[in-house]
């Protein structure tokens, strides 16, 4: 019978105070949907970029050599434990279409590391394909149109365009790396099959560790890892460096050694040539005039031997890079925007938040006050405690419930889906599916539950240690006092009476005068900080590239 009537009770007081019930959900879920949204896009982002690295097996680590690399350096590479490791070429070329600079790589159809993302069309079957850059396709380039790419390293420079790829080493849309040659800067990446590349060295080592695929590329963690693995093979190349510079010697020397056998043949010839001279004149002649010239184009190819070999031994100084991720065009920038993103998640949204918890317990507060005479008469009817708390706790945990299941709902599937959509027009990692992140969940709703069952606890725990009498008869006013305007008569005077009567309201209701002038406070904050924010990238911009 009891909890029958309590329900009743929770049942009238949400449908006769609808209106405050509704606004109490709607400030809970707003609050839960800014602190939840705003708080995931940062982890969705990061999120969004490992699954697609992973998904593409990206290198973690690429090895450039200033001559070339070999198989034998892909041996040393393997030697890491738990590493993959394959070899690419790439050369530098210019397109015949407004003059482009394209960075073209090797494509096999058996590589593993750095997979393509075909967005169009098909990869290349045949030596005369070659897809390009999705970038590339948005610039007026079509699939079945012809290139020619020039580049005196290539076996052919006309291909047929038969896709379009977004590669895992390129994530940034605006940013293709730079070259030596053009305007110094790449316009786009294409891949074509590697029998069309002259050179037998690689020119890259591509090397990927598949324990570090679940890790974020831009934590900690990762970078540590990846700080360690680079050691590791620094420690394998040791001495690899020298060893290069011989074989390119050894291989270059070799034509050079073979002019310089021919040439030490003819010096003997010239030597016998001069004995012959000298039996048949008896001693009187030692050489001739065509002996004489012989021997001066002898010199000059041998000082030009000698400064090949010179010039061989100069140039052949091997040098290894071993770059990262984040040494990738534009790779370092999406980690950078995500941090700003998760920064300003750690300030504006709980701003809201607070000023969110702030309203809702102010409210609940009210209204429990407000029925303290049924919280008497329930009382003097012998109700006990929690029978006429639980009314209250029903009503602030259903709202309460209601606004976080609502909140973190609309919060998860808008916000950060904008987030993301607005990096995709810079960024080339597609969206993954969003999934919920339970630590911030578990704060709002924590702030949330505090709002609502805390201001409840906190006002029963006062109106229900009184006596049944005093809680049914009307609460009496707070007592008026002088306040410390009135002690300046002049100005007070000339107040009008329904500005004396504001004045000493907002001191004789300090809790109402708290909440406004917070409230106002952090809303004025949330606006200020926005347009900050704002101007700021704008003027960055604009500052940075004056």
């Amino acid at each position: 019978m009891k909890n029958r009537l309590q329900f009743r009770l929770l049942g009238r007081k949400i449908y006769g105070s609808l209106g405050r019930f509704i606004a109490i959900i709607l400030i809970i879920m707003l609050g839960v949907l800014l602190f939840v949204g705003i708080k995931s896009s940062g982890p969705d982002l990061y999120h969004d970029s490992t699954t697609f690295l992973q998904k593409k097996r990206a290198s973690d680590v690429q090895i450039i050599s200033s001559t070339g690399l070999t198989n034998r350096d892909l041996k040393l590479a393997r030697q890491i434990k738990g590493a993959q490791v394959e070899g690419s070429k790439f050369v530098y070329g210019t397109s015949s279409q407004n003059s482009d600079t394209i960075q073209l790589f090797s494509y096999r159809q058996a590589d593993r590391l750095n997979q393509l993302e075909l967005t169009k069309g098909h990869l290349p079957r045949q030596n005369s394909e070659v897809v390009l850059d999705d970038l590339a396709r948005k610039q007026g380039y079509a699939l079945g149109d012809q290139i020619k790419i020039t580049n005196s390293q290539l076996q052919r420079q006309q291909f047929w365009i038969v896709g379009f790829v977004i590669s895992p080493q390129f994530v940034n849309k605006a940013t293709r790396g730079t070259t030596n040659i053009g305007d110094g800067s790449v316009n786009y990446f294409a891949y074509t099959n590697q029998a069309n590349f002259k050179v037998s060295a690689y020119s890259a080592i591509n090397v990927h560790f598949p324990k570090l695929e679940g890790l974020n590329s831009y934590g900690d963690d990762y970078q540590a890892q990846v700080a360690r693995k680079v050691t590791q093979l620094k420690a394998a190349f040791a001495g690899r460096a020298q060893k290069r510079d011989q074989e390119i010697q050894t291989a270059a020397l070799k034509p050079i050694n073979q002019q310089q056998a021919k040439i030490n043949a003819a010096k003997k010839q010239l030597t016998a040539a001069k004995q012959q001279v000298s039996a048949a004149s008896q001693g009187q002649l030692t050489t001739t005039p065509e002996i004489i010239a012989q021997e001066k184009s002898l010199q000059d190819a041998q000082a030009k031997i000698d400064a090949a070999k010179k010039k061989m031994t100069q140039l052949a100084t091997t040098t290894f890079y071993y770059n990262e991720r984040a040494d990738l065009p534009g790779f370092t920038d999406y980690g950078n925007l995500a941090d700003r993103i998760a920064a300003i998640a750690n300030v504006f949204p709980l701003i809201f938040f607070l000023i969110a918890v702030l309203i809702t317990f102010t409210t609940i507060t009210r209204m429990v006050e407000e029925e303290q005479t049924q919280i008497g008469t329930l009382k003097a009817l012998g109700y006990t405690r929690w029978e006429i708390a639980q009314n209250y706790v029903f009503y602030a945990l259903l709202a309460a419930v209601l606004g976080i299941i609502i909140g973190v709902i609309v919060g998860t599937k808008t916000l950060p889906q904008i987030v993301i959509s607005m990096m995709q027009t810079q960024y080339s990692y597609p969206p993954s599916p969003i999934g919920y992140d339970w630590p911030t969940i578990i704060i709002a709703i924590g702030l949330a539950l505090f709002a609502t069952l805390g201001a409840v606890v906190y006002v029963l725990i006062v109106q229900l240690h009184e006596k049944p009498a005093a809680l049914m008869q009307p609460k009496a006013p707070k007592a008026g006092k002088r306040i410390l305007l009135e002690r300046f008569t002049t100005l007070w005077q000339h107040l009008s009476f329904n500005q004396k009567v504001s004045y000493r309201n907002l001191f004789r209701f300090k809790s109402r005068m708290w909440m406004g002038i917070l409230g106002i406070a952090g809303g004025t904050g949330l606006i200020l900080t926005g347009f900050g924010i704002r101007d700021s990238i704008d003027y960055s911009g604009q500052t940075q590239f004056k």
